[in-house]
């Protein structure tokens, strides 16, 4: 978002092509569409929020959760007993 002027104007360019955003969010990230919430609803709840005081991302901090799903979850799991075998 701008740095000083225009959150207010980029807010609710956001909440407006909600769609558009997580269609990028999808293919920048290889998502399958029902991991978003309705679009509809969002948009409600959004306009009650003002967007520029969320936490920025943090990419390392994604990487960390991507790598326990990925990785240590799994592992986990394979020390519990499976009940169809």
């Amino acid at each position: 978002m701008p740095a000083v002027m225009g959150k207010a104007k980029t807010q609710q360019w956001l909440i407006d092509n909600l769609e558009d955003v997580f269609a990028k969010v999808q293919r920048e990230f290889h998502l399958p569409a029902g991991d978003f919430p309705n679009v509809e609803h969002l948009r409600e709840v959004l306009s009650a929020y003002n967007i520029d005081k969320f936490e920025k991302l943090k990419p390392k901090m994604n990487q960390a959760v991507d790598d326990m799903l990925g990785y240590d979850i799994p592992e986990l799991l394979k020390n519990f007993r499976n009940l169809y075998d």
